[in-house]
């Protein structure tokens, strides 16, 4: 039932370990194939950004980028990070979430399902065409951030007979974090002897991570909320202030103005522009206390309009399709389900 390509998307596969197997090279070998190794260094690296993250591309050569799983798995463990080990888990679930989104056959994401000994059926209705065994719903609804949402509470799901009806969106972000608990095992897992340049790309990958760790914890907090409905405006403007980039007024505006909305402290954001060159803590609190209407007129102030950020030349995709139909990047996420879901 799996292709090739499959392999390279979902590396839990039978299939997929056993081609890996037939290679017949071990741990060493692999080290000596550079783009092996700079692959899986790129899988790792990928985890450092906030959102953009979520959206790393996969290698055109698909025997590297099967390899390169293992390897990366590997260079996690040589870290010795917990939070680094987290964030890589995050984002390789939240990729293989994407690639069950895109599947169009839904045999396809049964099958996967089956592979971790789901009890699940195609009932061909619309809006739920999946129905989940309320045990394997119970397992992975109860897990992450899921746990903490009204949403997946069994008590507000359509339950019959002992299952649990769901969407296509739905079965794909419990098989996420089906995905990350399979991820979190590989890593908690032994390693023998490191080869000396993977030990030196780990090393490498180490001292990247501690230049940003102390900016992580608050905005791991809202990249896990709901990872996948930030708007595009607002996934692009967070990448660039976590690497310490120019945002114009406008953007910066936008962006702290969204955040406050979502919950995130006002400490929170003024770490995140830490890393930006003309920082300066007080200045950057007195802005962001103003806007969050803790100052002056004590107006709390919402994020400009998506007409005012396109005539500033700002927003950075115009032809996203919930973009046409929205007026301001606040309310990008209340559209973002219902698209997926007639997807």
């Amino acid at each position: 039932m799996f292709t090739n390509a499959d392999m390279a998307k979902y590396p839990f596969l039978q299939k997929t370990k056993e081609h890996v197997s037939m290679l017949d090279i071990d741990l060493e070998e692999l080290a000596e194939v550079e783009r092996i190794v700079d692959r899986a260094k790129e899988r790792i690296m990928a985890s450092f950004e906030f959102v953009s993250h979520f959206l790393q591309k996969p290698s055109k050569d698909l025997e590297v980028e099967i390899a390169s799983f293992p390897v990366s798995i590997v260079m996690v463990i040589g870290v010795r990070d917990n939070a680094l080990a987290e964030r890589f888990v995050l984002c390789e679930a939240r990729t293989i979430y994407e690639y069950l989104q895109s599947e169009k056959k839904n045999e396809t994401i049964l099958d996967i399902a089956k592979l971790f000994d789901w009890k699940i059926r195609e009932t061909k209705q619309s809006p739920h065409p999946f129905a989940i065994h309320f045990t394997n719903y119970l397992e992975n609804a109860t897990r992450g951030r899921l746990v903490h949402s009204p949403e997946w509470k069994l008590v507000n799901r359509r339950l019959h007979k002992s299952e649990v009806y769901v969407s296509k969106r739905e079965v794909c972000r419990l098989l996420q974090e089906e995905m990350k608990k399979y991820i979190e095992d590989l890593i908690g897992k032994k390693i023998s002897a490191v080869p000396q340049n993977i030990q030196e790309v780990i090393d490498e990958i180490k001292s990247e991570f501690m230049k940003i760790k102390p900016h992580l914890s608050e905005f791991d907090k809202i990249v896990k909320a709901e990872e996948s409905e930030y708007p595009p405006c607002i996934r692009i403007f967070l990448d660039r202030a976590v690497k310490g980039q120019h945002l114009s007024h406008t953007e910066r505006f936008t962006l702290v103005t969204y955040l406050l909305h979502q919950g995130v402290s006002i400490n929170g954001i003024i770490n995140m522009f830490a890393n930006v060159a003309d920082f300066k803590e007080d200045k950057t609190r007195y802005q962001v206390e103003h806007l969050a209407g803790q100052r002056g007129s004590q107006t709390t102030y919402r994020p400009y309009n998506c007409s005012t950020l396109k005539t500033h030349g700002v927003c950075p995709d115009p032809d996203d399709p919930i973009c046409h139909t929205i007026k301001n990047p606040l309310t990008y996420h209340l559209r973002k389900k219902p698209a997926e879901e007639k997807a």
